[in-house]
């Protein structure tokens, strides 16, 4: 009953940053991010074809959090996606998986990391991250970051990042972690979208630059704050989280193409009026364990709750003229007025409790229910108030079998309720309100530890939930349901003491049914999702040397549809990376470099934005990274 407590809340210990490595800290293959590294089939715009972050499905430390501003590196040390047998046992799973972060929490010690990283595109950065112990119960860690920031889509920007974190222990068994950071960023360019008037994709793809005019720029800042409260008195846990989030945009632009031809088009930029986002959102959770004999008992209380307020206007498109793709384009800054904002709030809360037993290395299985209510207040100025709430009972299940020591079976039943925010700027019907909606997933499959540290994983799924998108006339709305079954595969561990791999894909089957595709409104397979991913991540340590070692990744994409129709596809793409790490001792520090090639075969691709409408994917082109971290302390 120890262990399982010390996993309900670890003594997190705020780690030097010169061994991060995404590939030996990995437990499986479904998503994780260890500092400026991520892999995995997973991340939290992409869970099972759908985002864990637009459902709500995010945790600080375990603890909801209704995610609003965006992450903060000097924050967060690390995430990892909770889904198949990653998410048995956790308190409260949920459809599309579960984004979990954990804090860059300080530990006992005095420490300072320095990271400096460069790259071949002109993406730079240098980032502080430390910790100070002020006695034997108060320590304090924080940092501070600078990025230039070049993306694949030929936009960039300058960010500045901060955050200060403590952690308080008064008693043995109670800890406190107060947070605050922020995020600002600067001289934002967003690269064009292109939007073809046809069954056609953009041709030629283009480069990694910005085309558009220069006042065609943004700003934003984001702030997160809040605090954890981790108590335990004998069998009872008492954890508290309660957080804030906020987004300002004192300005955005989002240029887009519209194409006539493959490679010509009209240049719009949309300009949109300054707007404000945030969200005061925790969880409370009481639990109470138990052993009698060989069987371990578990209940779980939680109250989990948001007040999410938003304050945002429609839009305005500027023709800039007709233009080339990589033609760069000028003209002069128009001036605009904005129409009255939009008032948006949302308040949501859910009660639940859950049921866990287990008996090590035999049974585990949980049961539970939540109570969910959601309101949601729009206000368009000049126009009735719109309400929307629903209250559903939201039910799950798991249970995981041992056949043997070394293999064991598992499955589940999840129900959710997700907020679909509001209608996007490109359509008709733009910032309108759009319902909560419930989803629900099965699933099963098994796991098989093949060598000590190492495991195989298979899970097959069943996940539905309704579909929406732009219909033919570019009017938002709800299209039929949406099903994706699939086959999920991880391979994780160490195969020999200088040798670990992460390997992983998922095949699905997405499928929308109901009267528009009937009617031929939409085709069978939903916009934007692919039906095929694999990776392989493998980090090798050469026998006869110390400090040195190499990881190559390869990620293969398969095809998504690209238009509502299923006319047009974006061509299935492969990546591969290779990256050379050395540790070394600088002026008596432990120091690591790291010098990569990134997308070695300059593979350049597209994604999907939104129907009919594309961009570049992540990692589009090839470029050449050289890393120094310095661990001093």
């Amino acid at each position: 009953m120890g262990v399982a407590l010390a996993a309900l809340f670890p003594i997190a210990a705020h780690a030097q940053r010169a061994s991060e490595n995404a590939v030996t800290a990995a437990d499986d293959a479904f998503g994780t991010r260890v500092g400026n590294e991520r892999i995995g089939i997973y991340n939290e715009d992409d869970v099972r074809g759908f985002s864990p972050l637009q459902a709500g499905n995010v945790r600080i430390e375990g603890l909801y959090f209704d995610k609003v501003g965006d992450e903060n590196d000097r924050l967060q040390e690390s995430s990892r996606v909770r889904v198949g047998i990653a998410a048995q046992g956790y308190a409260f799973p949920a459809p599309s998986g579960i984004v979990d972060y954990a804090l860059r929490t300080p530990g006992e010690l005095a420490e300072l990391s320095v990271l400096t990283e460069g790259s071949s595109i002109g993406y730079n950065t240098l980032q502080f991250d430390g910790a100070l112990p002020v006695n034997k119960t108060l320590s304090v860690g924080g940092g501070v970051g600078y990025y230039r920031n070049i993306f694949a889509g030929g936009g960039n920007n300058y960010e500045g990042n901060i955050a200060v974190l403590l952690r308080w222990r008064p008693v043995p068994n109670l800890e406190i972690l107060p947070f605050w950071s922020r995020k600002d960023t600067y001289l934002q360019k967003d690269g064009e979208a292109y939007a073809p008037e046809g069954d056609f994709l953009p041709s030629p793809i283009p480069q990694r630059h910005f085309f558009g005019p220069r006042w065609a720029t943004g700003s934003d800042f984001s702030v997160n704050y809040g605090s954890l409260l981790n108590y335990s008195l004998s069998s009872w846990v008492v954890r508290l989280g309660i957080f804030r989030s906020e987004l300002a945009d004192p300005k955005s632009s989002f240029p887009y193409l519209d194409l006539v031809t493959k490679s010509q088009g009209e240049l719009n930029v949309d300009s949109s009026p300054p707007s404000h986002i945030g969200s005061t959102s925790g969880e409370f959770r009481l639990e109470k364990s138990f052993a009698e004999g060989p069987w371990v008992h578990r209940v779980i209380f939680s109250l989990r709750g948001r007040n999410w307020n938003g304050l945002y206007g429609n839009s305005i498109t500027t023709n800039v003229g007709p233009q080339t793709i990589d033609q760069t384009i000028t003209s002069p800054k128009p001036s605009l007025q904005f129409p009255p904002l939009i008032h948006d709030h949302v308040d949501e809360h859910w009660i639940g409790l859950q049921y866990q037993i287990a008996r090590k290395n035999w049974l585990q299985v949980s049961v539970g229910a939540q109570k969910a209510r959601y309101h949601k207040r729009t206000v368009v100025p000049g126009e009735v108030p719109t309400l929307l709430n629903t209250a559903p009972w939201l039910l799950t299940g798991s249970a995981t079998g041992y056949l043997t020591d070394q293999v064991a079976i598992f499955g589940s039943y999840t129900q959710g309720l997700e907020d679909n925010g509001i209608t996007p700027s490109n359509a008709i019907n733009s910032n309108e309100a759009l319902p909560a909606t419930t989803s629900r997933q099965t699933e099963g499959g098994v796991r098989w530890t093949l060598l000590p540290g190492t495991s195989l994983v298979a899970t097959v799924y069943d996940l539905k939930k309704p579909y929406f998108n732009l219909d033919p006339s570019n009017f938002y709305r709800e299209l039929g349901e949406l099903e994706n079954k699939g086959l999920e595969l991880s391979l994780s561990g160490n195969l020999t003491d200088r040798l670990d791999v992460v390997a992983g894909g998922v095949l699905s089957q997405p499928t929308v049914s109901g009267d528009t595709v009937r009617l031929g409104v939409s085709g069978v397979r939903p916009v934007g999702i692919y039906s095929r991913k694999f990776v392989f991540d493998t980090n090798w340590r050469p026998s006869g040397t110390t400090g040195l070692s190499f990881d190559l990744g390869v990620n293969y994409f398969g095809g998504e549809p690209g238009s509502l129709d299923d006319v047009v596809t974006i061509p299935a793409h492969i990546t591969m990376d290779w990256d050379t790490r050395y540790e070394l001792k600088i002026a008596g520090q432990t120091a690591s470099l790291k010098f990569a090639i990134m997308n070695m075969f300059n593979t350049r691709s597209l994604r999907v934005v939104d129907s009919d409408t594309y961009g570049f994917s992540f990692g589009n082109g090839r470029r050449i990274d050289l890393r120094l971290v310095v661990d001093v302390g």
